[in-house]
């Protein structure tokens, strides 16, 4: 097996849509997610065999947190431990009158285990025993530490702020809150800013294969011909629409003649102005304030920008590795079919001089205007777009 070159970074590609990757999730991510589902039912008792087989064989009337890890445990209660950590900063804990929580080991105060906080020799100080619960320092309604132990004094500083309430609890990342797959996933994942563009890549009605190509623009993870030189793959880096300047981002999309061609056309049929600037950063200045929205003219414009890059990419593919030409007519008559073909299955629009006029311009049929019904009148009146009832 030859080992290539990506466009996008795996862990870039698993990020959520609105951080700039395609929503995917690693399978890694999703395993760690069931494993700490199965430290949850194990820390709120569920009753189930599984969870009374792992009291009796494992925990051994110990807590999850007083567990060693050994080797003669298999490979899933291994996994299990080593996920404690990073369970415990999504547990929140109730403390009830006369609690039961072991006062060393569970990770109540924090999220960190007190012995893992203090060390060994602040217990033995406190003169209270290892498996000694939080009642043995509750009084009534208050908090009675040994004082004589500075580290504890710290401690029942610390404590005051925390209420004692009905019976003990835990609850996963709220108080009372239940397990959640997503809530967990989030806490492993590893995060990114979200992107301006996300909305303009993913819309409803969108064609998938334009999107992603889009998407891979927008990162500007294309292989372009300029890349390509850098790596020492090719030789020379000129456009293959025979503009004879280097193929570059910028210049693919959309400041070579043959690609700006297609583009002002787009342009047109939105009703659009002709650009200044023709380069990518400019499209993106653009898009960024002209396609965001639910209006039919919004719609329209990225399903547009989508066609037109995908179309344009595509020619371009076809040119080098096909040795296969097409005119900027032929070209923009695909982008044409797909958009209106797409508009009108998804849309359901009302019937207004400015959304006819587009109408007109993409050759869409007349079925797509229709009257809305119920709730979705206030939002066609005001020319949103709505899904079909197909």
């Amino acid at each position: 097996m030859t080992k290539k070159r990506a466009k996008v970074a795996w862990s870039q590609v698993c990020l959520p849509k609105e951080e700039g990757g395609l929503g995917l999730r690693r399978a890694t991510e999703c395993n760690n997610d069931a494993l700490m589902r199965l430290l949850w039912e194990i820390l709120t008792n569920k009753h189930s065999l599984w969870v009374s087989w792992c009291n009796l064989e494992i925990l051994k009337g110990r807590t999850l947190w007083q567990v060693v890890p050994q080797q003669s445990f298999s490979v899933t209660w291994k996994c299990l431990l080593r996920l404690r950590t990073l369970l415990a900063t999504n547990l929140v804990y109730t403390i009830g009158h006369n609690s039961s929580w072991s006062l060393w080991h569970d990770p109540w105060f924090q999220s960190i285990p007190l012995r893992e906080r203090l060390g060994d020799r602040a217990i033995y100080d406190s003169g209270l025993p290892t498996d000694a619960t939080i009642s043995v320092v509750q009084q009534g309604s208050l908090w009675n530490w040994p004082l004589h132990v500075w580290q504890l004094r710290d401690i029942n500083s610390a404590c005051s702020n925390i209420s004692f309430g009905q019976r003990d609890s835990i609850g996963w990342r709220k108080v009372g809150g239940a397990f959640s797959f997503r809530a967990a996933w989030t806490s492993l994942r590893s995060s990114a800013p979200v992107v301006t563009w996300a909305k303009v890549v993913w819309f409803s009605g969108a064609i998938p294969k334009h999107s992603f190509c889009l998407w891979l623009t927008f990162r500007r993870a294309h292989l372009t011909r300029d890349k390509l030189q850098s790596l020492g793959i090719l030789q020379q880096s000129m456009c293959p629409f025979d503009c004879g300047q280097q193929e570059t981002i910028d210049h693919l999309f959309f400041e070579c003649d043959y690609t700006k061609t297609v583009w002002s056309k787009v342009m047109e049929l939105n009703n659009c102005p002709i650009p200044v600037a023709w380069n990518w950063d400019a499209i993106v200045t653009w898009a960024l304030g002209h396609t965001i929205g639910r209006h039919f003219q919004r719609w329209m414009r990225r399903a547009g920008l989508a066609a037109a890059v995908y179309h344009c990419w595509r020619e371009r593919n076809n040119r080098i590795f096909r040795q296969e030409a097409v005119s900027t007519n032929l070209l923009l008559a695909r982008i044409i079919f797909d958009v209106a073909k797409k508009a009108a299955l998804h849309l359901c629009i009302q019937d207004t001089p400015s959304n006819r006029a587009l109408v007109e311009n993409w050759e869409i049929g007349e079925a797509i205007f229709c009257q809305p019904s119920g709730n979705q009148q206030g939002a066609a009146q005001s020319g949103h777009t709505s899904a079909s009832m197909l």
